[in-house]
C-alpha cells in the first residue's frame, strides 16, 4: 500500500459525502421498485390471490418516502435505510411466504398495508420537518489524529491490527485461555469486555474495507483481508449465531460502497446464498446442541472440531432443502425434537407479526398496553454490574409476548419470540396511532442524527459513532424499542471509550456539499 492512493483522503473525508453517493445510488432503484411493487400487486389481483392492496400500499408509499430523502438528503442515509428495511420485512413476504400468512384474511392485510403507510408517511414528513429545523452542525469534530499521521499506510496498518485482533481473541477464547482470565472477573464484565472488542472490530472492519474499495490496498493485501474475514465469520457462526458475522459483513459492505460510490452486488449475492444455505438448517442445529435452555446453552467448539460442526450443518440444510431425513443426532451432543426449518424468508417476516397483532387487538380484543414497553427502556440503560437484578433486555419482548398470549412466562427463559417497532407500536397504541408516534419520532431523530455529522469527519469518534447506529439499525428489524436502545448504548459507548484517548479536537474548514 502506498500513499500515491491518497488520491481521495480517506482521513478528511466527511460523512456528509456519503449521501451524495446514497443519493445516486437511489435514482434507479426507485422507479423500479414502483413498477415491480405494481406489477406483483396486477399478479396477485388477477390471481385473486390476497394482499394484493397491501402491497401496493407498502411498494408506493416506501417509494414516496425515498423520493423524499432523496430530495434533501444531506448525511447519513439512516432513512432511506429503514425505508427499504420496512419494505422488505413487510412487503417482501406478501409474495415469497404466503404459507406464513395464510390464516389471515385479505383485509386483514389491507389493514396491515395501512399500517406500514402511515408509518413511512410519518417518518418522511417528520424527517423533513426535522432537515428544516434543524441547522446543519459545526465543521468540529473529536477527529483520530495520531492514526492519521502516517497517511493512508498508517490508517490501514491500524484497521488490519484492529480486525486481526478481534479474530486472535476468538481463536484464544476458542482455545479456552480466556476462561482462566474471567474467571477472576466477575461475570457483569463479561459483556462490557465483548463489546470493547465488537466495537473496535467493527471499526477495524470499517477502516479497510472503506481504503481497500478506493484501491489503497495490493493483491496480496486483500488476499489477508479476505482471509481474516472469512476466518472471524468462520469461528462467530460456529455456534449457529449467524448476528456477529452478519454485522461485520454488514460493515464491509458499507465500507466498500462508501469509497466506491457503487453497491457491492458480488459480494452482497455471496454473502446472501452462504448465509441463506446455513440459515435453513440453523433452527435444527441449535436444537441438537442448545438443547431445551435455548441461548442460555450456547456451546463454544474447540477449533478442532468446528469443521465437523459445519459439516454437519450443511448436511442438515442440505436436508432440509431437499426434504429428506433430518432426525441425525449431533455428534457432541443428544437431542430428540426436529423444531420447523427456517428459510431467510421466513426469518425477514414482519408482517406476520403485524397481522398477529391486529388480529389480537380487532378479533380477540386484547387491550392495548399503553406504552408499557417503553416505559421500562430508562432502567434498562443502567449497567448490569451496577444493577445486578435490573430486568432483562429483551423484556420489552416478553411483556408483549406474554400479553397477547404468545408465550407463557416461563418458556421466555429460553426462547424470544421477535416483534419489531411497528408490531410494538401496534401493540401499545392501537391502529393508525402508534404508527404515527413512532414513525415521526424515529424521522425527527434521523434528521437531527444526519444534521448532527454532516460535516463530522469519518475517521473520527462521531464518524464511528454514526455508522455504529446505521449497522445497529440495519439489523434492528426483530427488534422492539428497549432492544435497538440497549444494543446501541451498548455498541457506542465502547467506541467512544476506545477511540476518545486518541481524539483531538479539530476545526474542518466551510465545505458546500455537492449536489446529486
Amino acid at each position: 500500500m502506498t500513499d500515491s492512493a491518497d488520491t481521495h483522503d480517506y482521513r478528511q473525508a466527511r460523512i456528509g459525502e456519503l449521501a451524495v453517493r446514497a443519493r445516486k445510488a437511489l435514482k434507479l432503484p426507485i422507479p423500479i421498485l414502483a413498477v415491480a411493487t405494481i406489477t406483483a400487486s396486477i399478479v396477485l389481483f388477477v390471481n385473486a390471490e390476497s394482499g394484493g392492496v397491501a402491497l401496493l400500499l407498502i411498494g408506493l408509499s416506501a417509494c414516496f418516502a425515498l423520493m423524499v430523502w432523496r430530495g434533501r438528503g444531506a448525511g447519513l442515509p439512516l432513512m432511506p435505510m429503514i425505508i427499504l428495511q420496512h419494505v422488505l420485512v413487510y412487503g417482501l413476504p406478501l409474495i415469497a411466504s404466503r404459507d406464513t400468512l395464510a390464516v389471515y384474511s385479505d383485509a386483514l392485510m389491507t389493514k396491515a398495508g395501512v399500517e406500514v403507510l402511515f408509518f413511512l408517511l410519518a417518518l418522511a414528513a417528520a424527517w423533513r420537518a426535522g432537515m428544516t429545523l434543524l441547522t446543519p452542525g459545526r465543521p468540529v469534530c473529536y477527529a483520530l489524529r495520531d492514526f492519521n499521521k502516517g497517511g493512508t499506510r498508517k490508517l490501514g496498518t491500524i484497521g488490519f491490527s484492529l480486525i486481526s485482533g478481534a479474530l486472535l481473541y476468538q481463536i484464544v477464547e476458542r482455545s479456552g485461555m480466556v476462561d482462566t482470565v474471567l474467571s477472576v472477573l466477575p461475570g457483569e464484565f463479561w459483556p462490557v469486555i465483548w463489546a470493547v472488542i465488537s466495537a473496535g472490530g467493527v471499526c477495524g472492519y470499517f477502516i479497510v474495507s472503506l481504503l481497500m474499495g478506493g484501491g489503497a490496498f495490493s493483491v496480496g493485501q486483500r488476499l489477508v483481508f479476505w482471509l481474516i474475514l472469512i476466518a472471524f465469520c468462520y469461528i462467530a457462526s460456529s455456534s449457529f449465531l449467524l448476528s456477529s458475522a452478519i454485522l461485520m459483513l454488514i460493515t464491509v459492505m458499507v465500507g466498500f460502497f462508501w469509497s466506491s460510490g457503487r453497491i457491492p452486488w458480488i459480494y452482497l449475492f455471496v454473502v446472501f446464498v452462504i448465509f441463506s444455505f446455513l440459515n435453513v438448517g440453523k433452527v435444527v442445529m441449535r436444537e441438537r446442541y442448545w438443547g431445551d435452555r435455548g441461548a442460555d446453552n450456547i456451546p463454544e467448539f474447540p477449533l478442532t472440531q468446528i469443521p465437523e460442526i459445519y459439516a454437519e450443518w450443511a448436511e442438515a440444510s442440505y436436508d432440509c432443502i431437499t426434504g429428506d431425513n433430518i432426525t441425525k443426532q449431533p455428534t457432541f451432543a443428544s437431542s430428540d425434537a426436529v423444531p420447523e426449518q427456517q428459510t431467510l424468508l421466513k426469518r425477514v417476516n414482519n408482517m406476520q407479526n403485524l397481522l398477529f397483532v391486529i388480529d389480537a387487538v380487532e378479533t380477540n380484543h386484547v387491550e392495548l398496553l399503553h406504552g408499557q414497553t417503553y416505559s421500562i427502556i430508562p432502567m434498562l440503560l443502567i449497567p448490569r454490574f451496577i444493577w445486578p437484578e435490573k430486568p432483562r433486555t429483551h423484556e420489552g419482548q416478553v411483556i408483549l409476548n406474554v400479553h397477547f398470549g404468545r408465550q407463557d412466562l416461563m418458556s421466555t427463559e429460553t426462547t424470544y419470540i421477535a416483534w419489531g417497532i411497528l408490531p410494538e407500536a401496534y401493540g401499545n397504541f392501537g391502529p393508525f396511532l402508534g404508527a404515527v408516534i413512532v414513525g415521526c419520532f424515529l424521522g425527527f431523530v434521523f434528521a437531527w442524527v444526519e444534521q448532527h455529522t454532516v460535516n463530522k469527519l469519518v475517521i473520527s469518534v462521531e464518524g464511528f459513532v454514526a455508522f455504529v447506529v446505521f449497522l445497529s439499525l440495519a439489523d434492528s428489524f426483530e427488534f422492539v424499542a428497549s432492544v435497538l436502545v440497549t444494543s446501541l448504548e451498548q455498541s457506542i459507548i465502547p467506541i467512544v471509550a476506545a477511540t476518545a484517548f486518541f481524539a483531538r479536537r479539530t476545526v474542518l474548514p466551510p465545505r458546500t456539499a455537492p449536489k446529486a
